[in-house]
């Protein structure tokens, strides 16, 4: 197996060892476009996030672009022509077939979403993910449970945000106290379960917090105790600092990432944790693991290398971002890439 380990995303190569190694060229509203085949369309709720993460996502990538996020997000709100857009993205993507992912801001606050997911069913988008910080999942909306409505309507992932099993550490990490409780979680596992849906706990690996093997275990052991067989953790994403807006997400991240492959070399001298592939992505690095009955993810990302790779290869789409806005980019930058609807 080549050692991708020590050169991470800067390894990618389309052709050569990404997941589908080809492009499929559209026609995108009378247009041609050129796009990765596997690539992956997020819906960006509108919702602002009710968290004030140190390591937040949202907030690191205009910043890596030199934009602030306030400056940048803007909302379509007439729900009509919201949903309109939408559903014309994905006509127009049919032929590609891409995963989906509902993400945000925090989609279980977005009082458009179980319409989102419900449009998606309907459409049969392939693979549909959603990710959230959890608080609002057991909320009732439109009649049922959130959790409900992402099960019934065959959402085959949820990604969970928790930066800690300990209640009063995530609280700190993620600037919030609406994160579920081990009991909470255990009853939007069980419903998730129940649905179909595959519940999985994100981890950011952050120093004097989760930054080593004892502190993976653990973290993995709260996961086992309310039914999760799915973890990721995730190093802190690198940003190029001469493009980079400095905020407080750039100055938490430079001061606490924890390098991932000192870790993961620790863990592969472990008999307890069998290694199952490494992912390349054009900005992001992915190795998965077992460990007992769970599946465990580690991710590291660039965002400079995402930059360079878009350089490299002028003219192909490697992710596709419908904006709040109502408009589908192929940057999550609404003013960059914008590709429709006309």
């Amino acid at each position: 197996m080549p050692d991708w380990r020590a050169q991470q995303s800067t390894a990618f190569d389309l052709h050569g060892n990404s997941t589908a190694r080809e492009t499929i060229t559209l026609d995108l509203w009378g247009k041609p476009a050129t796009i990765y085949a596997n690539a992956n369309l997020s819906i960006y709720s509108a919702q602002a996030c009710n968290a004030r993460c140190a390591f937040c996502v949202e907030e690191l990538r205009p910043a890596s672009r030199g934009v602030a996020l306030n400056v940048q997000k803007t909302v379509e709100a007439d729900n009509e022509r919201y949903f309109a857009a939408m559903q014309s993205v994905l006509d127009g993507l049919k032929p590609l077939n891409p995963s989906v992912s509902v993400t945000g801001g925090e989609p279980s606050q977005d009082a458009r979403l179980p319409r989102i997911l419900r449009t998606l069913q309907a459409s049969a988008a392939r693979k549909r993910t959603m990710t959230s910080n959890g608080s609002g999942l057991l909320d009732v909306r439109e009649g049922k449970p959130l959790i409900d409505w992402i099960a019934e309507t065959g959402v085959a992932h949820l990604n969970i945000s928790r930066a800690h099993g300990d209640d009063r550490i995530n609280a700190k990490l993620m600037r919030y106290r609406a994160s579920p409780d081990a009991a909470a979680l255990r009853e939007i596992v069980r419903r998730a379960q129940r649905g179909g849906t595959r519940v999985r706990l994100s981890c950011v690996l952050v120093a004097n917090s989760v930054d080593d093997v004892s502190d993976v275990l653990a973290y993995l052991d709260f996961a086992q105790s309310v039914g999760v067989d799915n973890v990721i953790f995730r190093q802190l994403m690198h940003t190029d600092p001469t493009t980079t807006q400095a905020n407080f997400v750039t100055k938490f991240s430079d001061r606490r990432r924890v390098a991932m492959t000192p870790l993961l070399a620790e863990l592969a001298r472990r008999e307890d944790f069998t290694f199952q592939r490494q992912v390349m992505g054009y900005y992001y690095y992915v190795e998965v693991w077992r460990y007992k009955n769970i599946d465990v993810v580690f991710e590291g990302a660039d965002l400079a290398q995402l930059e360079r790779t878009k350089h490299s290869m002028p003219g192909v789409i490697q992710e596709l971002i419908f904006h709040p806005n109502s408009r589908l980019a192929s940057t999550w930058q609404p003013w960059d890439g914008v590709l429709g609807p006309p």
